[in-house]
């Protein structure tokens, strides 16, 4: 499993074979104080992000259902549509909607216009720290990564103070969302690694879709862990935690008291056939 926290500008994290270390490597890095598990107030599945999933629901998100159910009571858990959400509580997205990203059945909108605002932030930081560089020394870079790193030379701060707002606005949004104890459940990522020589514009679909599902927590400051909830179709599968900025000691307590369950409740999906 792997614990996400944003150190500076950058989000960082720790992978570890069992929750108790991941835990106690957190209180190391963090320095955390040693605290009591903090019963979560609600539980929040995000519908439209697992609606894009590839990995049945059942595999997914019912481990997890049943895990709180039987730990803390089914009135936890709750369901919200965050393309809905955002849209209307971060208004500074709007200037990043383009009439491509309009469709909720293969994408969410709110989310490509994160992408985009994200991506505009960091290709900036990217020029004025290493532009340079890159320019005078001309490094000869992989298909991929030269036409990613020019075209982060070319941006400029026109809207740059927007993609700010962004940021400063989603916190917000998502504090509002979850409450101090909350917890929102999202896909790690939308299904299983693209095969070798796959066509390149797949490949960047499901690449730009990864991006916005991770963006939630960076792009928020909020703490993310990703917790393995064994294989499907041969292949690990994982679900996403994100608790409020600061609350990693919640997080992770809550992660540990709930793997145990949870990894009972993924063995009995698994022998069902999922």
């Amino acid at each position: 499993m792997c614990s996400v926290k944003k150190f500076n500008s950058a989000p960082e994290g720790w992978f570890a074979r069992d929750p108790v270390i991941l835990n106690r490597v957190g209180q190391v890095l963090l320095q955390l104080p040693d605290v009591d598990l903090v019963r979560p107030s609600q539980i929040i599945i995000a519908e439209d992000c697992f609606r894009l999933s590839d990995i049945p629901n059942d595999r997914v998100i019912q481990p997890l259902v049943n895990s709180v159910e039987k730990l803390f009571g089914g009135h936890l858990v709750k369901h919200a549509v965050l393309e809905d959400y955002v849209k209307d509580k971060v208004p500074s997205l709007k200037q990043f909607f383009s009439k491509g990203n309009v469709d909720q059945e293969s994408n969410i909108p709110s989310l490509e216009a994160l992408s985009s605002a994200m991506r505009l932030i960091i290709g900036y930081e990217f020029k004025n720290n290493h532009g340079e560089w890159i320019s005078t020394v001309k490094p000869d870079l992989g298909p991929g990564i030269s036409e990613r790193v020019w075209e982060a030379l070319r941006t400029t701060d026109e809207k740059v103070d927007v993609c700010h707002s962004v940021k400063t606005e989603l916190r917000a949004a998502l504090i509002a969302l979850l409450g101090d104890f909350g917890v929102l459940a999202i896909p790690t990522v939308l299904g299983p690694p693209s095969k070798l020589q796959t066509d390149p514009t797949l490949l960047e679909n499901f690449c730009d879709k990864t991006f916005s599902l991770l963006l939630i927590a960076s792009a928020s400051g909020f703490c993310q862990v990703s917790i393995p909830l064994g294989l499907y179709d041969n292949l690990p599968v994982s679900i996403s935690l994100l608790a409020k900025h600061g609350s990693d000691g919640f997080l992770l307590n809550l992660v540990e008291t709930l793997y145990d369950i949870l990894k009972e409740e993924v063995g009995i999906i698994e022998k069902m056939g999922y």
